[in-house]
């Protein structure tokens, strides 16, 4: 009885601490016209100190500071993070000054050990039409020589410089901690502690890098609605890719032209984001491929699903989940599909509709990164009374910043052939072509490939529709570019409103060259 009422009064006295062992701020994060001061008070008498540069308050460190006064948060342009180089190749020295936002990393001490800690970001003077993100993490986590993802750092090869740097790092290794604050007009909506991990293949030498966000709250996942659904584990903050020296809009406006048809497209829309209160320039918000996105938009069980990359790698889930892909492959180069029982057992592996749609998206958008590279399917495991859960392999795009940029690019022919001068068709041609060229054997595929790709070409590749899409994400865009193209150097200002316009010609010329190419590769007479 006596051990209970010992266990109790713990128990009492933890839950007295975490109740009121919480700072009080007078501001919240958000958008200010005016300077202000920010007061702090501990509800236990803590002391309180503070950084204002994003690195972790330590006592004793010289960054560290005892809080004793308010704070004046004030207009700001004592930018150092932006003048770090974060690529050999591309980076460009920022043009002029950038207003900066004061960051606030706050902890409350009390016998000698830390029980509460807070971040604020102040916006002082500062507008943006787009969302706003901030990213709150000790700058030794992204810039450091020796352990920043964000530079080439102790690990770049003046040797192989494309290849090389701490930015190419992988794995948890090379993930840091960090936290993101997000505003809409104005506002803080969310808050919450993440995991930072750089992003993408080639594009990890560009200066401006995309992140992936690791959602590593309490929950495990991400609670607010960025696309109107909650649950993700991970997001992404892409960089628009090869494009983010041209109109830094064609993967977001391509997965949106396509959007609809019977494959997956990933959710997205620009914002801008700062580090440490330091202009990071504009960055699109968006949805990763992984089992958990499948679970949250399909329904589909997380644990039963696999996504598999064009070449028969694992993308997301448990080795020897692509074993049904590479038996399927294995078939349809030993066998003649233009048999209706061998057709009939490719269409048990694969949704037909959505590989015939995403093919003739992906022929449309004159995608020159694909096929190949740029390719995943998906499936579930054991069957699921659920939509999708007939265990079919499906289609997903994905980086489409490599098309609509040549309207008599022969995609058709590259996706029936490969092409000889992309290493991605040759090296993974038996995934990547094979199985398109020999479903085109059996006229019951050929007829629905022909009727399904009139119906896009003329309705969703419609000019009209095309062109507007391509208008709306250049204007969610248009007032922040300029800003943008001082802090990174591209896109070039000058010229950006003309590759809008090249996209836009693509748009209209496109057809013209696809209907020859269909005509000399099936006679279609059009």
């Amino acid at each position: 009885m006596r051990s209970q009422v010992i266990v109790a009064i713990v128990f009492a006295v933890l839950v007295s601490t975490i109740a009121f062992s919480q700072l009080i701020i007078s501001h919240e994060s958000g958008f200010y016209e005016s300077p202000f001061q920010v007061e702090i008070k501990s509800t236990v008498g803590g002391q309180i100190y503070y950084t204002m540069d994003g690195t972790d308050p330590v006592i004793g460190n010289t960054r560290t500071v005892e809080y004793e006064r308010a704070i004046p948060i004030v207009e700001r342009y004592d930018n150092t993070l932006i003048y770090i180089p974060t690529s050999p190749l591309y980076w460009k020295k920022p043009e002029g000054e950038f207003k900066k936002a004061t960051v606030l990393k706050i902890i409350e001490v009390v016998n000698g050990k830390v029980t509460d800690s807070a971040v604020r970001t102040y916006f002082v003077g500062i507008h943006h039409d787009l969302p706003v993100v901030s990213i709150i993490t000790d700058p030794s986590n992204l810039f450091d020589e020796e352990k920043g993802i964000y530079v080439p750092g102790k690990l770049f090869d003046s040797a192989n410089p494309e290849w090389s740097g701490n930015y190419h790092q992988r794995g948890s290794d090379w993930e840091r901690k960090a936290i993101m604050e997000y505003f809409e007009n104005g506002k803080l909506v969310y808050r919450t502690d993440i995991g930072l991990r750089i992003h993408g293949e080639y594009t990890r030498n560009f200066p401006i890098k995309s992140l992936r966000l690791y959602a590593r709250n309490r929950e495990g996942e991400f609670t607010y609605p960025f696309f109107g659904r909650i649950g993700y584990k991970k997001l992404i903050l892409r960089n628009s890719g090869n494009d983010w020296e041209a109109t830094y809009i064609r993967d977001s406006a391509v997965q949106e032209i396509f959007k609809g048809l019977n494959f997956d497209t990933q959710d997205n829309y620009p914002v801008v984001h700062y580090i440490n209160g330091e202009y990071w320039g504009i960055i699109y918000l968006m949805e990763y491929y992984d089992q958990r996105y499948l679970q949250v938009k399909h329904g589909v069980s997380e644990k039963n699903t696999v996504i598999i990359n064009g070449d028969l790698s694992i993308q997301d889930g448990k080795e020897g989940g692509q074993e049904s892909f590479v038996k399927l492959a294995e078939f349809v180069k030993d066998n003649d599909l233009s048999r209706p029982e061998n057709y009939s057992y490719v269409a048990s592996m694969i949704d037909i509709d959505s590989y015939i749609e995403y093919k003739i998206a992906e022929i449309i958008a004159g995608n020159m990164d694909w096929p190949g590279n740029n390719e995943r399917m998906w499936r579930v495991l054991k069957p699921e009374d659920k939509h999708f859960g007939d265990g079919k392999w499906r289609w997903m795009m994905y980086d489409m910043d490599l098309s609509f940029w040549e309207p008599t690019h022969n995609t058709l022919k590259v996706a029936m052939y490969g092409d000889p001068n992309v290493w991605v068709t040759v090296t993974v041609g038996a995934t990547s072509t094979l199985l398109f060229r020999r479903l085109l054997e059996n006229e019951d595929f050929k007829k629905k490939f022909l009727e399904r790709f009139d119906y896009v070409l003329n309705v969703v590749f419609n000019e009209d529709r095309v062109v507007k899409i391509i208008d709306e994400h250049a204007s969610r865009i248009k007032t922040e570019i300029a800003l943008h193209s001082r802090r990174w150097g591209k896109p070039e200002i000058d010229n950006w409103e003309s590759e809008i316009e090249w996209m836009k010609e693509f748009a209209r010329e496109r057809k013209r060259y696809i209907r020859e190419y269909l005509n000399a590769i099936f006679g279609t007479g059009k």
